[in-house]
This record gives C-alpha cells, sequence and structure tokens, in this order.
C-alpha cells in the first residue's frame, strides 16, 4: 500500500507507461484482419470469373467453330446435289439440293443463338443463302429442261459465292478460338499470378500483423520472468494496433496490481517475521524490568530523605528508563497481537479524532502548535476498537507536533465518502517533509528518524488500519509538510454491518 502510494510520485513507473500516448494512430487489428481477406477473397472472385469467362467464350467459339462445320457439310451436300443435277437433269437431286437449303437455314439460325456472330454477319449469311435458293426455286419453277445456260451459269455462281462465304466465316471462326483461347489464357495466368502475388503480401502483412505484437509481449514476459522489468514498454510492435495497446494496458494493469499485493504480502511477511522473533523477547525482558523496577522503587524508599542528591537522582533516572523500556516492550506486544479484549464496536471518527486532540493538549501547548480542524457535521461510523483508532490518530498527530517547530500548524480533517463506502481522517503538518527513501520505509518496523524513537509507532498503526480493513497511506513533499490519510469502512447508521468500499 505504501509502494502503491510512492508510484503516484514516479514517473516511471507502470501507470506512467499505462497512459503514454501513442505516437501512431493505432488501428483494430481485426479491421485489418477483415480489409486483407476482404481483398483476398476479391481477388481470387476476380481470377475466378475471369476463369469462368473465358471458360464460357472459349466454349462459345468452340460451339461455333462446330456449327461451322455442320454449316459447311451441309452447304457441300447441297452443291453435290446442285452439280449433279446440272450435269444430268435430275429432278431428284434439285428436290434433294432444296431439302439441304432448309437444313442451311436451320443451321443458320444455330449460328445467331450463339451469340458469337454479330446481326451483321447473320445478315450475310441468309443474304447469300437467300440468292443461291432463289436460282434453285427458279430452276424449280421451269417446265423445260435442261434450263438455260445462263441461269445454270448462276445457280454456280452464287452456289460458289455462297460456298466460299462460308469456308471463310469457318477459317475465321477458327483462327478467333485460337487467338481467343491464347489471349484468355494469357490473361488468366496474369490474373492469377496478380492474385498470388497480392494474397502473398496481405498473407505475409497478416502473419506480421499478428505475430510481432504475440512475440514482443512473449520477449516482454520473459524479461519480467527474469525480473528486469515491472512494466511492459509501449513499442513499435505493439503500438499498430489497438488490440495490441489493450492488451499492453492490461497486463501493465495486472502487473501493478501484482506489484501492490507482492509488497502487502513482503510487509504482512515482515511482521509475521518481527512477531515470531520478538514474541518471546517482549516476555523475556518485561520480568527482569519488573524486577530492576521494584528494586529501584524499594532503594528510593531506604534511602534517607536528606541523603545525597546525586544517588536519588542516579535511582529516579533507573526508575524512569525502567519505564521507558517497558513501553517500548508493551509497544512490541501490542504490534505482535492486537489486544482482544472486547468486541468491536460502532465508533464515530469524529468524536474520536477530538478525543485524541483533547489528550495531546499539554503537548501541544508546550510545543507552541496551532491545531485546525475540519469535522463532519455528522457522525461518520465505523466498526472497530475505539481504543486502537485512538492510538493510531495520537501516534500520527503527535508525530507531526514533534516535527514542526513552535508555530507549526496541524490540521484534522474528518469526513464521510459514501460514493467510496469510507470514512475519511486526514492529518496534516507543515513541517519539513519526509524523503522519498524514507517514505519507502516508513511503515516498516523499527524504521524511525528520531534519535529517541523506537520506530515501532507507525508500523504498528499500519496493522491496527489493515485489521480494521482500511488503509493508511501518506503524502509528503521535503520543506513543505506531510499528509496522512487514513480510510475506514463506513458504517450505516440503521445497519449493523460494515459498508465495504
Amino acid at each position: 500500500m505504501v509502494q502503491a502510494a510512492n508510484n503516484s510520485s514516479n514517473p516511471t513507473g507502470p501507470s506512467c507507461e499505462l497512459h503514454r500516448p501513442v505516437r501512431r494512430k493505432a488501428r483494430s487489428l481485426r479491421r485489418k484482419m477483415v480489409i486483407s481477406l476482404a481483398i483476398i477473397f476479391g481477388l481470387g472472385c476476380f481470377a475466378t470469373v475471369n476463369a469462368l469467362y473465358s471458360l464460357s467464350r472459349i466454349a462459345d467459339k468452340l460451339k461455333l467453330i462446330e456449327l461451322s462445320y455442320e454449316l459447311n457439310q451441309k452447304v457441300l451436300e447441297t452443291r453435290r446435289y446442285e452439280k449433279n443435277f446440272l450435269l444430268y437433269h435430275n429432278q431428284t437431286d434439285l428436290i434433294s439440293a432444296l431439302d439441304y437449303i432448309d437444313q442451311v437455314r436451320a443451321q443458320v439460325s444455330q449460328l445467331k443463338d450463339t451469340d458469337v456472330l454479330s446481326n451483321e454477319e447473320i445478315t450475310e449469311y441468309r443474304t447469300r443463302l437467300e440468292k443461291y435458293a432463289d436460282v434453285l426455286l427458279q430452276i424449280k419453277s421451269l417446265t423445260k429442261m435442261p434450263p438455260p445456260r445462263k441461269l445454270m451459269t448462276k445457280v454456280r455462281e452464287e452456289g460458289q459465292s455462297f460456298t466460299e462465304y462460308v469456308l471463310d466465316r469457318d477459317a475465321e471462326a477458327r483462327l478467333e478460338a485460337e487467338e481467343d483461347s491464347r489471349r484468355f489464357r494469357r490473361f488468366s495466368l496474369i490474373a492469377m499470378g496478380i492474385t498470388f502475388v497480392m494474397g502473398a503480401i496481405f498473407a505475409t502483412l497478416l502473419v506480421r500483423w499478428v505475430t510481432q505484437p504475440l512475440d514482443y509481449l512473449r520477449r516482454a514476459a520473459t524479461r519480467i520472468m527474469n525480473g528486469e522489468l515491472s512494466a511492459i514498454p509501449m513499442a513499435p510492435a505493439v503500438r499498430g494496433s489497438l488490440e495490441g495497446v489493450e492488451l499492453v494496458n492490461s497486463l501493465n494493469m495486472m502487473l501493478r496490481s501484482l506489484v501492490e499485493k507482492q509488497e502487502a504480502l513482503i510487509q504482512s511477511a515482515k511482521l509475521a517475521t518481527i512477531g515470531q522473533v520478538t514474541a518471546g523477547l517482549a516476555h523475556e525482558v518485561n520480568n527482569p524490568l519488573n524486577n530492576i523496577s521494584l528494586t529501584a522503587e524499594v532503594l528510593l524508599e531506604d534511602l534517607p530523605e536528606e541523603g545525597e542528591d546525586s544517588t536519588r537522582e542516579m535511582v529516579s533516572e533507573i526508575l524512569a528508563q525502567t519505564e521507558r523500556a517497558r513501553e517500548v516492550v508493551q509497544n512490541l506486544l501490542v504490534f505482535i497481537r492486537m489486544a482482544k479484549t472486547t468486541e468491536p464496536v460502532r465508533l464515530d471518527l469524529v468524536q474520536i479524532s477530538e478525543d485524541s486532540i483533547g489528550l495531546l493538549k499539554n503537548q501541544i501547548r508546550l510545543s507552541q502548535i496551532l491545531v485546525e480542524s475540519d469535522f463532519s457535521l455528522t457522525p461518520v461510523f465505523s466498526l472497530g476498537f475505539p481504543s486502537q483508532i485512538e492510538q493510531v490518530l495520537i501516534n500520527i498527530m503527535l508525530n507531526g507536533i514533534q516535527a514542526m517547530p513552535p508555530g507549526g500548524r496541524l490540521t484534522v480533517r474528518v469526513l464521510a465518502r459514501p460514493e467510496e463506502g469510507v470514512g475519511l481522517v486526514e492529518i496534516s503538518d507543515n513541517g519539513p517533509g519526509i524523503s522519498l527513501e524514507d517514505k519507502k520505509r516508513i511503515f516498516d518496523p523499527f524504521f524511525t528518524t528520531k534519535n529517541d524513537g523506537t520506530g515501532l509507532g507507525l508500523s504498528v498503526s499500519y496493522s491496527i488500519i489493515e485489521k480494521h480493513d482500511g488503509s493508511i497511506t501518506l503524502e509528503s513533499v521535503q520543506g513543505e509538510g506531510t499528509t496522512f490519510r487514513i480510510t475506514l469502512p463506513l458504517l450505516d447508521e440503521n445497519a449493523n454491518d460494515v459498508t465495504k468500499p
């Protein structure tokens, strides 16, 4: 608890590290991961759509080639029957040629359904086909055979023109299909390459964003385990993500809490060790002191009234020092075990503070100290042992009185803090203050800055307040003074239980 108070004035403590401003704006690691995965997913979708589109276009080209091949075959069959008719003038061949013309028309309609050829190209197919079909129909309508030479020449020319057009378009379709296939394959490879590179980049960034803070925290934890760090610095490895900053802050808060609890355990261990060592010592010393005191009193009584003054003074000094030693032993016993003669009762911190000031009136007067009080107008109730709380207040007030020169000012405040569930007693002086090194040890047993002090007063006070589930802290600035703050759990006036802070 003492160390926790000291940390507030230490600029290098964990709390300072927790609230150190982050130079670079931290971004959420979750957001980075979502954006990165979305980009990778988008690139994958792009590559997939591109591949599907390429396959679809190639499939259309293949279908066009297949239909063109079938169209070529039907056109060639039509020309074969046309030539047979022109050679032998057989009407059956002419009818067969016209039948194949119908099949060619159907095949041209299928070409239109492929969505590969334009309307102009389909129109050109049909125009040439109908010119060829019209000549054949003209020949069929003749009643006299063989047909005129001019008409026979014309049917050959139209058939040849349509055949050449179909063959040229078939060759062009094959070339376009090959070119499109190469282009789509090249484009697909580029898209896949871009997707792979971008995916690798974002995957590397993701791994770096996640593993760097964890690796840094692992190393920091190892250093803390080896006793090198009391808090984890906010390094660049964790500043880049909100999660990293929050994790470091949480770990530092945990470390600070652990340090405070460890110091409390050390303090308890000190008290337990001192208790074990001094318990027997106090009892063993007390009996000889009683014998010395009784012997000195008997010796003082046996001395004649008109004896040497120096002898009486020496015996009186023996009695005074024996009483002082007995007081030290009594303080040791109080420090080791609190008196349990009565049950804790409801006590008024305002009334106990007033009584404590009253008991110190003589010291206040002799030291020429001014006492100022600021008490709550209503009682501030807590649960505990009034004599022990009074002992704490008298001890702290007396320390302040002894630390100040004549004309000093001692201020005592008592108030309730219902929102925190505690009653506060604040004792301030304007003495020389306490150094930073002394503040760290001020509650240790047998530590004192006085020439004639025992070093048990504040240690006993610390134990008493701790037994009452309270806290005692101090603030001191050298040259300005010292303030002790004592908090005790409030007790509701209408309840019998302690209100925990």
